[in-house]
């Protein structure tokens, strides 16, 4: 015979390790609140049932198989309402992991929204159309009532209870109570009690909105399906029995009992409801302007703050719903490395990423696209003048973005009024910068985007390829056409591009998983990161020595200083990758002074069919040049928030697979750039995720 806690440390807490292991870079306090909160609330609650259930033999078990006992309860049954909701959790977590909204709901395209592109549309037009996430359910609430109530018919026919017992011998009363009337006597004791002491709590969960998705049912399936074996084995091997005057009689299959099977789906489906409820109001925080996007580490304050979004749910702006799923498939079209890398990251911290590099590709292609041919221009002169407005709106767009509005009244998107200038805005597009003003703007400072945008400016500043591929002309304006001329200009521009993303991604850490509200408005963290500007105009690490020492800020300023360090790295993978297609375009980031010869620049911008040039004597030393910095900014990886670390690291890992691709090449690349596969990619992500690598 199995002894009770035999049951549990083989069949209940190996799995609870094994997933704990596998999720384990990504708990923070956001799930160790739901392993408090339902772990409480399942040992409050079902401690006086099970005594209840005990006291009348629904069911036992030898004296041999427990420790101790606290009342009629085993002390191993105590520890159940706690590993159950740990283990479901868990496994609920990593269901429901890759998906970025942890709720459904229904939108129309954002094409069918805004079917003109490059419309006049005014910008005071552009209002925001809200949308309640969470509504109240009350028919379904209402089915659980009644479930409720045959429970409490079936409890009063297992107990002999009668109408005219508690006085309320009423006709329509005693029709009802005849309608419910089984004739199974004792034997309705346990489904009954099942029924009345878990069904209300289901159904005020699903009045307050709570539904599962997909995701969420293959959690719960798989949870109940696994504790149907345990108990299975349990009961077979004489761990504990379930009587058999207070049951029906049925079993699910031989050793459970169909109320067994109940008791676990019921129990399982309110620990996933639970839990899905939390996520969605975490959620709910991130998404709404007014509310704070990191719960305080005090627990109580932490379900302080979810109850009251619970009982008075914020709803979310259309825009930014239907911004979110645009977002994913620009991200899934323009960028391999951050999709498998994106998962590494908790869902509130991937919201964040998706929506800054979602913004970062759309204005990049818009800067961009006058090259690739898709805006109608006359002359290389005019073609400058389109793409220049478009950076001036994008940084009008930041501006205005970055000004405070008062939620309450403000009925358009913030940065909406300097989008009317930018020609051709598609749909998709104009929902990138809608979704980046409405979350950015009170997690990470402005900085970091108009650094990119500076970025952006050395882009334009290259010559157009038809001037390139003028023979005549290239001898005697190339050099002065090519930004990049020395090590310290590359190093500028990949601090422009990356560098600032990089503590944009440092910035959004804090402020979703660390942030300190002393003397800050909670829901605007941005408001705490005052030595910014500091920071971006010295862009080194001298910039820490006007700061306190020892304080939070000068951590910050050190950690944003290693961090701009490592995205000039990740760059400078990206340009040795991409040195033959950004030719293509006369784009040359390698520095002028790595070239020995005018005829060795040549034979990169205007490669010969008949003699290819050579890339290994640019692409190598560019990727050593980043292997350093990668080494010393790395360890400072480990002073971001935990849940953090893991994410970050498998970017990073991710990228760096690129660069051992270009090595494999012997650092000989093509116009088409170097593939690596996305099962590589992940390989190397997990490894880095999981073993700090």
């Amino acid at each position: 015979m199995l002894t009770y806690i035999q049951i549990h440390l083989y069949y209940v807490i190996p799995p609870i390790i094994t997933l704990g292991l596998l999720y384990g870079p990504l708990i923070g306090r956001r799930d160790i609140i739901k392993v408090l909160w339902l772990g409480l609330m399942a040992t409050l609650w079902t401690t006086p049932w099970d005594n209840f259930i005990l006291s009348h033999s629904g069911w036992s078990y030898p004296p041999n198989s427990v420790l101790v006992r606290i009342g009629l309860v085993p002390i191993e049954e105590h520890l159940f309402f706690i590993l159950q909701p740990i283990l479901l959790i868990l496994l609920h977590c990593i269901c429901a992991h890759t998906r970025l909204l942890p709720f459904d709901i229904k939108l129309s395209s954002v094409s069918q929204i805004s079917k003109q592109e490059g419309s006049d549309k005014k910008d005071d037009d552009q209002r925001k159309e809200l949308t309640q996430t969470l509504p109240r359910r009350p028919v379904a609430a209402a089915l659980w009532g009644l479930v409720t109530l045959v429970g409490l018919g079936l409890v009063f026919e297992a107990h002999g209870i009668t109408s005219h017992d508690l006085g309320l011998s009423t006709s329509s009363i005693a029709r009802f109570e005849l309608g419910l009337q089984t004739g199974l006597g004792q034997k309705a004791f346990y489904l009954g009690w099942i029924l009345v002491w878990i069904s209300p709590v289901i159904g005020w969960l699903t009045y307050l909105g709570a539904r599962l998705t997909k995701a969420d049912m293959t959690a719960l399936w798989v949870g109940t399906i696994w504790l149907w074996m345990v108990d299975t084995v349990a009961l077979r091997g004489g761990s504990w029995a379930i009587s058999k005057e207070t049951t029906l009689g049925l079993v699910v299959w031989r050793g459970l009992p169909v109320e067994e099977a109940l008791f676990f789906l019921l129990t399982s489906h309110l620990i996933i409801l639970s839990s899905s409820l939390i996520s969605h109001l975490h959620s709910l925080l991130v998404l709404s302007p007014d509310l704070p996007p990191c719960p305080p580490r005090n627990p109580f304050s932490h379900i302080r703050l979810l109850a009251r979004v619970a009982f008075k749910p914020t709803p979310l702006d259309t825009g930014v719903l239907e911004g979110l799923r645009e977002a994913e498939k620009t991200l899934r079209k323009g960028s391999k490395s951050f999709e498998v890398a994106k998962l590494a990251f908790g869902r509130e911290m991937r919201l964040g990423l998706v929506v800054i590099y979602a913004w970062c590709r759309v204005t990049d292609n818009l800067i961009d696209e006058p090259v690739q041919g898709s805006w109608s221009t006359s002359s290389p002169t005019d073609l400058d003048t389109v793409r220049r407005s478009i950076l001036q709106a994008i940084r009008d767009h930041l501006s205005e973005s970055y000004t405070p509005v008062d939620n309450a009244t403000c009925h358009h998107h913030p940065g909406s009024r300097a989008l009317g200038s930018l020609p051709q805005l598609t749909a998709s597009e104009r929902s990138a910068f809608d979704l980046f003003s409405a979350i950015i703007p009170r997690l990470v400072p402005i900085d970091p985007f108009l650094e990119l945008c500076d970025g952006y400016d050395t882009d334009m500043r290259f010559l157009p390829s038809s001037s390139v591929n003028e023979a005549g002309k290239l001898n005697e304006d190339i050099a002065n056409h090519l930004p990049i001329k020395t090590t310290d200009d590359l190093m500028r521009y990949a601090d422009d591009v990356a560098g600032s993303i990089a503590s944009a991604i440092c910035y959004l850490a804090w402020s979703l998983l660390a942030v300190s509200t002393h003397g800050v408005a909670m829901n605007r963290p941005v408001d705490g990161f005052g030595y910014a500007a500091t920071l971006h105009a010295a862009r080194s690490a001298a910039a820490t020595d006007s700061v306190e020492p020892r304080s939070t800020s000068q951590q910050h300023l050190r950690v944003i200083v290693a961090a701009r360090e490592m995205g000039r790295a990740l760059q400078l993978v990206n340009i040795s990758r991409d040195v033959a297609r950004d030719a293509e375009i006369s784009r040359l980031y390698v520095p002028l002074s790595f070239f020995h010869s005018a005829s060795s620049l040549i034979s990169v911008l205007v490669p010969s069919l008949t003699s290819p040039a050579s890339y290994a004597p640019y692409t190598l030393p560019i990727l050593d040049l980043a292997d350093d910095m990668r080494l010393n900014s790395k360890p400072a990886i480990s002073q971001m928030p935990r849940t953090a670390r893991g994410g970050i690291r498998a970017m990073i890992a991710s990228y760096f697979e690129i660069a051992e691709a270009v090595r494999e090449q012997r650092g000989e690349v093509d116009v088409r750039g170097v593939k690596v596969g996305r099962w590589r990619r992940g390989r190397r992500a997990m490894d880095a995720m999981w073993l700090g690598r």
